[in-house]
């Protein structure tokens, strides 16, 4: 029965149940397997898997199983070497792209189990050094290796599962990141383009060193902060000092900003130049002489330096951090400039989005985000905490949140623990897994309060919430089974006689709560009363909470629940969105939540206490659903997949790592380049996600943006390091472009219709960029954070290699006696040539290309 519905998956419940059925029966007509579980150990040492996309541009394959939309061919290859594979043996993989359909001459049966996981049946034994080939047809395309998952694992009735070997993960060269080493080359066009549409170039070594050639500006390091001040007036002038004198009286007050001054060089010390700090407060009326007008601004600061002292007036402790932050900045090599600054912040929500739900990386990963959020002066941490893939606060009323929703393991009935997914393998050890405990989670709120940053809990529902509802399922069975069905019903959260079959974006058929339950709203109100008990404890108000609200389609259709109370389908998510903000509003908790959602639910909300994050990509009419909410004064903060999502690939590169469905690629200098104001100017610079020009509104109304946030997801994002790689250095472009407002931003499109747009805004982001690499990535480094460094710039012409310079980077290349060489000038080289990039003097560097 699977084999015929295979490509059906309406009906993949009726198939694992039946699949569920015929494993249970084998393992019970036999107390001992056939297979022994030290064979089945020795099968996952010695099993070579290999995964190797055949074509995303031709579908000639793949359009027997999938007739309409985008699709891709791929070959999976099993050899089974020195040892063989039993019949009834089964093989679990994760695969992002549900396979519709697959050939092999091998009896083999495959099938789509939920989310990305699907389980491959061996009905025959295969011998020893057999090798298996199957060509597998999905939908949209695998154009990248991060999209190949890890950890295949091996199943045998009544065994223990192994995960195969062969397709475990390795730390990469260079970037320090975990990658696949059972995947191909993504080496050709047919493999690394999307369809024939794909007009994106391969952002290859060669490509970045024909780019063009802008000259090095001269500026000195420490002309340029980051983010950049409002005001700046040098004198031209320095003293000399080694290093600040902060008053006793002050320090506690600047702990924050002192724990991050020695990365800088700045050092807190009797003989350094002496600390002035002057705290403006709100009820102050009588100005100080020539105190600055941004003094009076929210989180406005003003620094002055003389040769005999250096003074901040601020209006609080967090603004005379920020002061203290920028003072650190300018002093270099022993010197201070005189200077008079005044600074304020462009937006009021300057965010960055974590999510620790599909991949846990850990609470030092969140502790090291917050650090440098706040040495950027950014003010908001959107905290994702749970999603289908996982449940990541501990909630006391309700364990089973993460005693199994922030597990992924093998267990098929899923009481123990989540299904796997991402390539999770089938062990609640494994990378990815865990929970942040309450105490944890008040040490972050301590920790960001400290620092003047908001941390916002975003518990996704109605959709997206898969973890929350297995793990109420499992609570309910667990009652039920002890005779207790009211309480089993108090916190369930699906209509259990809910016939409708959909498939989410991330091709799940059970992620969505059911709003029409009263259990659903006695869910949220407990789950949203414990974290703001945490907040209590951390003495940190909770003021905002993310409801999510987005990806819902073709939930509930068939519910009789939602029958019985007369809700129509497309009337039931915006209810709902109505219904948590009046739950939120009880505790005094404004929403937000993901545009999509809110949109729906605008003529429902109470404005005063919403926001919204909208996501729409700019290349897709973006900017119209701006307008729509200024329209209903409902609070923005842009969240554009095409320049701010963190999870997308740095450069148009297959081995560069990142989904890639609205940019494939997002570095450093296009954040920067982002005009929050001027929304449909970007249709002139930029182009949509398959590199073509795309046309925009005339005009966007942007009165109600109260900010922007960075977006880091994270499925392809299994822990710190590679957190802090899609997340560093990008966020310091975000920080500046939520904190600064600069000039050639201010007239950006007069600028652009006389044709100087361009020319200013690349000025700027070499100073900007020869900052980062001299000052702030060293800095990075020395606190741990694994930054991603930019792959050379470079070509082989008439036998010698070319590599473009860059400030504060140091080029390297591998001789032919295998040692690293540092790159001054042309040279002669032979065969293949590996090179990479280096932070001057650190050991923080690039992946390694071969040319």
């Amino acid at each position: 029965m699977c084999d015929v519905i295979r490509n059906s998956t309406n009906f993949f419940k009726a198939c694992l149940s039946l699949s569920l059925l015929l494993v249970s029966s084998a393992s019970a007509m036999a107390e001992t397997p056939s297979l022994q579980q030290a064979s089945l150990n020795a099968l996952g040492e010695s099993l070579d898997i290999h995964y190797e996309v055949l074509s995303n541009v031709d579908d000639s394959l793949c359009r027997v199983h999938i007739p309409k939309g985008d699709c891709f061919s791929s070959e999976l290859t099993i050899a089974t070497m020195a040892t063989p594979i039993e019949a009834y043996t089964s093989l679990y993989f994760s695969h992002i792209a549900p396979i519709r359909g697959y050939n092999s001459k091998n009896a083999i049966r495959i099938e789509h189990i939920n989310g990305d996981l699907h389980r491959l049946t061996f009905e025959e034994k295969m011998n020893a050094s057999d090798q298996i080939k199957v060509t597998l047809s999905a939908p949209f395309w695998h154009a990248s290796r991060s999209d190949a998952m890890p950890n295949y694992y091996l199943t045998y009735p009544a065994l223990s599962p192994v995960v195969v070997a062969s397709t475990t993960r390795v730390k990469e060269p260079g970037s320090n990141l975990l990658i696949n080493q059972h995947t191909g080359l993504w080496n050709k066009q047919a493999q690394y383009k999307r369809t024939e549409n794909d007009n994106t170039p391969l952002m290859d070594s060669a490509y970045l060193y024909n780019k063009g050639d802008s000259a090095l500006i001269s500026d000195d390091v420490q002309n340029r902060v980051i983010p950049n001040v409002s005001q700046r007036d040098d004198s031209g002038k320095f003293i000399a000092a080694a290093g600040i004198n902060i008053d006793r009286s002050d320090q506690d007050m600047l702990t924050p900003a002192i724990e991050q001054m020695a990365y800088f060089g700045l050092t807190n010390q009797k003989t350094g130049l002496p600390l002035k700090v002057i705290i403006r407060r709100a009820h102050d009326t009588n100005a100080l002489a020539n105190e600055p007008a941004t003094t009076s601004a929210k989180e406005g600061y003003a620094l002055s330096i003389t040769e005999q002292s250096a003074t901040i007036i601020a209006n609080d402790n967090i603004s005379a951090n920020y002061g203290l932050l920028t003072l650190m900045q300018i002093f270099d090599q022993g010197r201070f400039p005189i200077t008079e600054i005044a600074d304020s912040p462009r937006f009021e929500f300057r965010g960055m989005h974590l999510d620790i739900a599909r991949h846990f990386p850990g609470k030092a990963a969140i502790e090291s985000v917050v650090r440098q959020m706040f040495t950027y002066k950014l003010n908001k941490l959107h905290l994702h905490l749970s999603d289908d893939e996982g449940w990541r606060l501990a909630i006391d009323a309700l364990p089973e949140l993460t005693e199994i929703g922030a597990f992924r393991c093998h267990d098929l009935s899923e009481t123990q623990c989540l299904l796997p997914q991402l390539g999770s393998g089938p062990f609640k050890s494994a990378t990815g897994n865990g929970f942040l405990t309450q105490q944890d989670y008040i040490d972050i709120l301590t920790m960001a309060h400290a620092r003047g940053i908001e941390v916002i809990p975003s518990l996704d529902m109605p959709g997206h919430a898969r973890a929350a509802i297995v793990a109420m399922n499992a609570r309910y069975q667990r009652l039920m089974a002890e005779g207790n069905s009211e309480a089993a019903n108090e916190f369930l959260l699906v209509d259990k006689e809910d016939k409708t079959q959909y498939e989410s974006v991330q091709f799940y058929s059970d992620n969505t709560i059911n709003p029409c339950l009263d259990s659903s709203y006695h869910f949220i109100e407990t789950v949203l009363t414990s974290v703001k008990s945490l907040h209590e404890k951390a003495s940190v108000p909770l003021t905002h909470f993310h409801v999510g609200a987005d990806e819902t389609a073709g939930a509930w259709v068939a519910s009789p629940v939602c029958a019985l109370k007369g809700q129509k389908a497309d009337e039931i998510l915006p209810a709902f969105v109505t219904e948590v903000q009046k739950i939120a509003q009880k505790h005094d908790i404004a929403i937000g939540g993901w545009s999509d959602g809110m949109e729906k639910a605008v003529n429902t909300l109470d404005n005063s206490s919403a926001y919204t994050n909208v996501w729409h990509l700019l290349a897709a009419g973006g900017e119209k659903t701006v307008s729509h909410f200024a329209k209903e004064n409902i609070p923005v903060v842009l969240s554009f997949p095409d320049v701010l999502y963190f999870d997308f690939p740095y450069q148009s590169n297959p081995y560069e790592p990142g989904y890639y469905w609205g940019s494939r690629a997002t570095d450093t200098e296009k954040v920067f380049s982002f005009i929050p104001e001027q929304l449909p100017l970007h249709a002139e610079l930029w182009t949509d996600r398959m590199g073509h020009s795309y046309s925009s509104s005339a005009e966007a109304d942007t009165s109600s943006v109260i900010g922007i946030q960075g977006q880091l997801w994270s499925e392809v994002t299994v822990n710190k390091d590679a957190l802090e790689y899609m997340v560093f250095p990008r966020l310091l472009a975000l920080a500046e472009r939520a904190w600064h407002y600069a000039q050639w931003q201010q007239n950006a499109k007069a600028l652009h219709e006389k044709g100087g747009l361009v020319n200013r805004q690349v000025s700027d982001w070499q100073a900007f960029e020869l900052a980062l690499y001299n000052r702030h990535a060293p800095a990075l480094v020395q606190q741990g954070v694994n930054v991603r460094v930019p792959t050379p710039a470079a070509v082989i012409n008439n036998g010698k290699l070319h590599i473009k310079p860059v400030s504060g980077l140091t080029m390297e290349y591998l001789t032919s006696d295998n040692k690293w060489d540092t790159f001054t000038a042309p040279v002669k080289v032979k065969g293949i040539v590996t090179i990479r990039a280096r932070i001057a003097g650190t050991q923080q560097m690039s992946r390694q290309v071969q040319l």
